[in-house]
């Protein structure tokens, strides 16, 4: 099981597969490597496809630090140097598509491509108090309870309706994969993170947008001000009927997407 060991005791997992231009994949926020199964399975013909769990995720330790945007781009700059890579496309989704902005932002030289999928500006009062309840029904209910929570909210209702019968084996799996220490660490951070905007107009590499406008916690209003806040030239790509986790509701259409941009 390969591992990135950081000091204070922090145990990070990763995974590599694949031959060509490197990509990491970053994971939402309650995500783990094993929800970029299917995706790095069609695109490791094509890349060389970089899963990890950061800090908090799957299965990485929390540590005692805060998990601040400063400690998570210090982790993704020792990952590159551990594998041996000067330069990496990052493709980011939700909470990863964050990160994803920060790194770039602060580590240029280090970033080929940015792809960043159901992220936007704007910071509703929805997005907001959805997200306080993520952590308030965590607190009190766990794991279980938050992820019941929560899949109304990241999962569109054409996903939804079609994988009904599915739904408590998901919820398991989420169990399985995350910790209640992990997703507290990561939900209390998240709330401290400057606004997206306020970096997303200093990166210097290529930059693709797919967000759908059915998302409730990006709203077509924010996705479009992410666009102006990237710099001229940044491309967007709008999959519609979909809801927040757009690599699993509509994976052909965003794969298709990610492989063009990276042509």
């Amino acid at each position: 099981m390969p591992r990135l060991e950081r000091s204070g005791g922090v145990s990070l997992f990763y995974d590599v597969r694949g031959e060509g231009p490197p990509l990491l994949l970053l994971n939402g926020m309650s995500q783990s490597t094993a929800n970029w199964m299917s995706q790095r399975r069609e695109l490791a013909p094509h890349h060389q496809v970089i899963t990890w769990d950061a800090r908090g995720q799957g299965q990485s330790s929390v540590g005692a630090a805060p998990l601040t945007l400063d400690v998570h781009v210090e982790d993704i700059a020792a990952l590159l140097d551990h594998l041996g890579l000067e330069r990496v496309t990052l493709c980011g989704f939700s909470f990863g598509a964050r990160l994803a902005v920060a790194f770039a932002a602060r580590r240029p030289e280090r970033v080929e491509r940015v792809i960043l999928t159901s992220a936007g500006a704007r910071d509703t009062e929805l997005r907001r108090l959805i997200v306080r309840s993520w952590y308030e029904v965590l607190q009190r209910g766990g794991v279980e309870a938050m992820t019941w929570c929560a899949l109304p909210h990241i999962l569109g209702e054409r996903f939804l309706e079609r994988y009904k019968d599915q739904l408590a084996g998901m919820v398991r799996a989420s169990v399985q994969r995350n910790s209640a220490e992990g997703l507290q660490a990561l939900l209390a951070s998240y709330a401290t993170f400057p606004p997206i905007d306020l970096e997303a107009s200093r990166l210097q590499a290529p930059t693709l947008l797919i967000t759908s406008p059915l998302d409730p916690l990006v709203s077509a209003d924010g996705a479009k001000a992410l666009l102006e806040a990237l710099p001229a030239g940044a491309r967007h790509v709008i999959l519609d009927g979909y809801g927040h986790t757009l690599p699993i509701e509509a994976p052909e259409a965003w794969r298709a997407a990610v492989l063009e941009f990276m042509s």
